[in-house]
């Protein structure tokens, strides 16, 4: 490749240097007598050297490149000069005054045509051990010929060779050592990885059930707080009968209202118990979402409010438990409607998140919105903005988000004041739909 790489740049370079070699010698060879007036040897050499400074300065930024000048008369050679170091190591034996004596007679008939047919020639010839890349080009003085510049580049010498070879040798050595230490490196990073996603997990797994300890200890408080009101009742009523005061429809009514907020209580703390124990499959979560429409359509129109679907085409399947997330979606349809005492708008609309691999589902409301403070206590258990309400509704939908490995958060309004939250679950990896 670097072979064919400097015979294809070989040309370009030796025209640039025979220009220059053009340039700076074209006076002096201006000064040459023709026949008969030949000088004297003195004076041929005194020549040879200026045209040797004048050949070494115009050769000198064209690395490998050797040159000088032919008269046509004399048949000499005169100026010669060899800039490069690797030129002047490689080559120590010249004529005097010429080019290297395996190239020299090659050299002086190319340089004797382009005088003779007032044009430059390149050719690229085999002078063993090497490969050489020669131009000749004429040099006219008053319109008539003179002499003619040369130039000659090597393109494979055996000490560029072998230095090449060793080069080459070096660096397959190093590329090996290099990659053999890059397959160690991988290894031990590999190891290192998956140590760390297990240790990973393992810190998630205490992080989480660290979470769903202080999470079951606000339960706790909450729960002796709520179980004791209809336990009071309870209590109340039996010892009234007890008493021997008759059991009437309205007391027996008030007995059964309070089993069954005991009922409601104990159901929705098994439901936050078991929120993360329950089995994922791939599901359409815009399907849910129409479910949840439909599901919430005779309370809407009961309220006067409007329900909008805004589904994604071609949404992912998401991994989820179905059950659990119909959940999720009649709590957060049952708090948008009673928001909207007056009658408003539900907007339930589903996307693909912009960040990572998950899909969304938001659940909008037009109604009278949600304090700086709600907003901060919202999905804590037993906090609620109802009279009536337990608190657990939102802190279970959260619970059962988390434990599919997404979330519930509020988001914002599209409607003032209004109430917007949005539900975030990955996408199932093992299927899409078709």
């Amino acid at each position: 490749m670097a072979r064919e790489t400097r015979r294809a740049s070989a040309g370009a370079l030796l025209e640039q240097a025979g220009e220059a070699l053009a340039r700076r010698g074209n006076l002096l060879l201006a000064s040459v007598p023709r026949f008969p007036d030949y000088r004297g040897e003195s004076e041929w050499n005194d020549l040879d050297q200026r045209l040797s400074v004048e050949s070494a300065e115009a050769l000198r930024d064209f690395e490998g490149v050797e040159g000088g000048y032919f008269l046509q008369d004399q048949k000499r050679f005169l100026g010669a000069a060899f800039p490069s170091s690797a030129t002047k190591k490689a080559h120590n034996r010249r004529v005097p005054h010429g080019p290297p004596p395996r190239e020299a007679d090659l050299i002086e008939i190319q340089a004797d045509a382009s005088i003779r047919r007032r044009q430059q020639f390149s050719t690229v010839v085999d002078v063993p051990p090497s490969t050489v890349a020669i131009r000749t080009a004429p040099i006219l003085v008053d319109g008539e010929p003179v002499a003619a510049t040369w130039t000659m580049t090597r393109l494979a010498d055996p000490i560029f060779i072998d230095r090449s070879f060793r080069g080459y040798r070096w660096a397959a050595g190093l590329a090996l050592g290099g990659i053999a230490l890059a397959m160690l490196l991988t290894f031990n990073l590999s190891r290192t990885v998956s140590r760390q996603r297990l240790e990973r997990d393992r810190l998630q797994a205490d992080l989480r059930r660290s979470e769903r300890l202080a999470a079951l200890g606000k339960l706790l408080a909450g729960v002796a707080h709520e179980v004791r009101n209809p336990l009071a009742g309870i209590r109340s009523t039996v010892q009234l009968w007890q008493r021997g005061i008759a059991r009437d429809g309205e007391a027996l009514e008030d007995l059964l209202s309070e089993v069954d907020r005991l009922d409601g209580i104990v159901g929705r703390l098994l439901h936050f118990s078991r929120a993360d124990a329950q089995e994922m499959t791939p599901g359409d979560l815009s399907a849910l979402a129409a479910e949840a429409a439909r599901l919430a359509a005779s309370s809407a129109e009961a309220h006067d409010v409007q329900i909008q679907l805004d589904l994604a085409a071609d949404l992912p399947l998401a991994r989820m438990a179905a059950p659990a997330v119909i959940q999720i979606l009649r709590n957060l349809t049952t708090n948008a409607i009673q928001a909207m005492p007056d009658g408003g708008l539900l907007r339930i609309s589903t996307r693909l998140a912009p960040r990572g691999r998950m899909v969304e589902l938001e659940v909008a409301d037009s109604g009278i919105g949600l304090t700086v403070e709600a907003s901060q206590h919202l999905f804590e258990p037993f906090f609620t903005t109802k009279s009536g309400g337990t608190g657990l509704g939102l802190a279970i939908a959260r619970e059962i988000a988390l434990a599919h490995g997404g979330d519930l958060q509020t988001g914002r309004p599209s409607v003032a004041p209004g109430a917007s939250f949005v539900l975030t679950l990955p996408i199932a990896m093992d299927r899409q739909p078709t």
